[in-house]
Parts: C-alpha cells; sequence; structure tokens
C-alpha cells in the first residue's frame, strides 16, 4: 500500500478511510442553482428598481450591500468545498493513530492524543448531504479540532477510532 507519508518504526497502515464518492463537481452543481437564483433575483430586482427611482442613493446603498453578501456567501461556500476536496485525499487509520490531509499538509494524530471524535453537521452539509467527522485532540496543552469532509461511512470510521482511543495502546 502506498503512502504519502513514512511510518515510524513499529507501525502499520490498518484501514484507509475512505472519501465518499460524491465529488466537487457534485458539490458545485448542488450549489450552483442556490447562487444562480439569488443572483438572478437580485440583478432582476435592481433592474426593476433602477426603472422606478433611477439615481437613489438608498437604492445605490442597498445594492453594494447585497453584492457584499453574496461576495460573502461565495467565499464562504468556496472555501467549504476546498476543504471537502482537500480532506478527501490521503485519510490513514495505523496502529498508532490517524493520518489525516489537511490544507496545511499531511498530519499525525496519535490515539492518545484524542479526546473525542463526533459526526459534525452544518446547513451546508445537510443541504448537500455530506458527513463530516470531527476530531478533537491535544496538542502542547492546547485542545485543537480537526475534520475530515466527506467521509464514506462515518459511523463505521468514528467507531474504530472510539475503540482505539478507548483500548490500552498496543
Amino acid at each position: 500500500m502506498d503512502t504519502p507519508f513514512t511510518l515510524s518504526e513499529g507501525e502499520y497502515v490498518e484501514k484507509e478511510i475512505p472519501a465518499s464518492p460524491k465529488t466537487i463537481a457534485y458539490f458545485a452543481v448542488k450549489a450552483a442553482p442556490l447562487f444562480g437564483v439569488w443572483f438572478i433575483g437580485l440583478l432582476i430586482y435592481l433592474i426593476y428598481h433602477y426603472r422606478i427611482n433611477s439615481g437613489d442613493v438608498r437604492a445605490l446603498l442597498f445594492q453594494a450591500l447585497a453584492l457584499a453578501a453574496f461576495a460573502f456567501l461565495v467565499g464562504i461556500v468556496a472555501r467549504w468545498l476546498w476543504r471537502v476536496d482537500v480532506s478527501q485525499r490521503d485519510n490513514w487509520l495505523t496502529n498508532k493513530g490517524i493520518w489525516i490531509q489537511t490544507p496545511k499538509g499531511i498530519g499525525f494524530i496519535s490515539y492518545g492524543k484524542i479526546t473525542q471524535v463526533k459526526l459534525k453537521e452544518d446547513w451546508i452539509q445537510k443541504a448537500l448531504k455530506v458527513d463530516e467527522l470531527e476530531i478533537t485532540y491535544t496538542e502542547q496543552g492546547f485542545v485543537r479540532k480537526i475534520r475530515m469532509i466527506g467521509v464514506e461511512a462515518p459511523h463505521e470510521i468514528m467507531d474504530w477510532i472510539n475503540a482505539k482511543i478507548t483500548s490500552p495502546p498496543a
């Protein structure tokens, strides 16, 4: 099994965390109508409003606010889709911990540092029907969280990790 990381002595890969068969193209196609409807509605409103009240300062302020909100929403969804894409690559369970691909690169979390694993759901995940695991762990006295988005069979992976953190180290 080819891995993008080097295993420590005595460490071996037990299982690869499979990515969901849902791809970024799928998410983009699901999200595109949301943006399209909102943007077209905004344009229709602005054209209508200018025909009624041309040159109104309040309309200009509303336009600026609406376009800023649209840009903010697009940014949130684009960042989330990028996280999905990155987190769907190279996640592995070994006998000593988890190797996880993050936007900063691939990292290792020992089972001994993990304090909690839970299935996370927010509004965009419910809309796109994609699963996310949130792993809480301690590192150098600080509580940190890392997420794996777009995980296939998240309950199975969550149970696997919980079994490893509750059992004594090998």
